[in-house]
């Protein structure tokens, strides 16, 4: 089976966005549809397509269309400049790329990106009607064929370029349903493109964030929509779910998955005790790795959770095997981690292959306590390990979430541990004085702690080094 085959058809709205909604069968139909624009435009069976169209309802009518001939979707991380778009272009050489109405102007900004025949999408309501089921013969993609290339780079800069293949992706999907609540009635909300793909496999009527929001998504406009719509589900990053509450209780909402980023007790605190609340751990190379229901967390989790024990995430999902190495890194293994990046490169950096097993490593340092559950303890390469021991983020992190209702990051810097929190957060003192079992030597204040651009959710520590020493 291929992924395609998993999407359904009927009247039901697929996806809600903005003022308009589009139906499972017309989703089909311009996908097909536009299936046929690529097979016109000269791309065949395994050719590269860019898709350079946001989170949208274009965005998946570009990736049915490209499934229906066999073509594979690319996509390319923009925000890391020119350069590494161009790097990917020349490594995979796209036959075309897809644009919409917003990214059309931009895709002239990139001298590579000039150079590659752009197709323009724009759905158009009825539009599916138009194509009919039978007006393409589909490609039968067989569970190894290629399915989507994620372009990312690793702790080397160098690109590396992650492949799931149609059979990973079903095989996603079926875990995905065993952590997850799938049920067909829900009206989701979708700021994961390949969660949001899982939805729609599961017929679930799915809400996205509207088109105009590329870089930051408006909450308090988001929040409403979801009111008006019943959104009752959510899978989103944690910073996300913090910026709702500040402008709703979202009273529909019956069940909330969070990731991509650690989930602080004091957020889950904000979000409404009858909610269905869940914590899931995982990357692009392997989703999921574990989950946890928080109802499911006593109130001795909680508090070693206060007390800077790290973040706990449940166990290990059954179809992933997990094992921490000696520098406490996390890694897994199974059929929902990739084995390897397109031609090896990045292999080196985050694969290890014993024997027949090939294990992922997710950079994460961790480990398992009596249960046999999974605790995040941070970044590997972020630990502080001085004259004062060995010392995690997340077990300070996790503190200042506690005491202070706080996000900061420790940094060390020629044998010194240095806090840093958001000016006007809390009283530096107070922070300083309440931090003092770890030997935090001061606390330094910056405007804005520098966050990740795809969620907004982790710290970018390298870039606040910078920031805080000027190195």
């Amino acid at each position: 089976m291929n992924i395609l085959e998993l999407l359904g058809v009927g009247d039901k709205a697929a996806i809600i966005q903005g003022g308009g909604r589009i139906s499972f069968s017309d989703l089909m139909g311009c996908g097909l549809r536009f299936g046929g624009r690529l097979r016109r435009a000269g791309i065949e069976p395994g050719g590269h397509v860019l898709v350079f169209v946001p989170l949208s309802i274009e965005l998946y009518i570009a990736m049915i269309g490209a499934w229906s001939i066999g073509a594979v979707p690319v996509f390319v991380d923009y925000s890391r400049g020119s350069k590494f778009i161009g790097d990917n272009i020349d490594r995979l050489k796209p036959g075309v790329i897809v644009c919409d109405d917003m990214t059309r102007f931009i895709y002239l900004a990139y001298p590579k990106m000039r150079r590659i025949k752009m197709l323009r999408i724009k759905h158009e309501q009825g539009a599916g009607k138009q194509a009919g089921a039978g007006t393409l013969e589909l490609f039968e993609a067989g569970k190894d064929h290629p399915a989507i290339l994620t372009c990312t780079s690793g702790t080397t800069g160098l690109p590396k370029i992650a492949v799931r293949s149609h059979g990973f992706l079903v095989n996603q999907y079926d875990v995905l349903r065993n952590h997850m609540d799938y049920s067909p009635e829900h009206i989701d909300l979708g700021t994961l493109p390949v969660f949001t793909l899982a939805s729609l496999a599961a017929g679930m009527t799915t809400l996205l964030p509207y088109k105009g929001d590329r870089t930051r998504i408006n909450a308090r406009r988001l929040a409403a929509k979801m009111l008006r719509e019943g959104t009752t589900r959510a899978v989103c990053s944690p910073a996300l779910m913090e910026k709702l509450l500040k402008h709703s209780q979202l009273p529909c909402l019956k069940a909330a998955y969070l990731g991509g980023g650690p989930v602080y007790p004091g957020l889950l605190g904000k979000i409404r005790q009858d909610v269905d609340l869940h914590i899931v751990y995982g990357s692009t190379e392997a989703e999921p790795i574990s989950s946890i229901r928080w109802a499911d967390v006593s109130a001795a989790d909680r508090e070693a959770i206060a007390n800077g024990a790290g973040l706990l995430v449940g166990n290990p999902a059954k179809e992933v095997k997990c094992r921490i190495a000696d520098d406490s890194e996390i890694q897994v293994s199974g059929e929902t981690v990739l084995k390897g990046y397109l031609d090896g490169m990045g292999d080196s950096e985050n694969k290890i292959r014993d024997g027949e097993i090939v294990w992922h490593r997710t950079g994460d340092a961790g480990r398992f306590d009596g249960q046999g559950r999974l605790w995040l303890l941070g970044r590997v390469s972020q630990a502080v390990n001085d004259a004062a021991g060995l010392l995690y983020p997340f077990c300070v992190e996790c503190v200042l979430d506690a005491r202070f209702g706080i996000r900061g990051a420790i940094l060390s810097c020629g044998g010194e541990r240095v806090v840093v929190i958001e000016k006007g957060a809390a009283d530096a003192d107070d922070v300083l004085r309440g931090l003092k079992p770890y030997h935090i030597a001061r606390v330094v204040e910056v405007k804005r702690l520098p966050m990740d651009k795809r969620h907004g959710a982790k710290i970018e520590y390298e870039r606040l080094r910078r920031a805080v020493f000027g190195r």
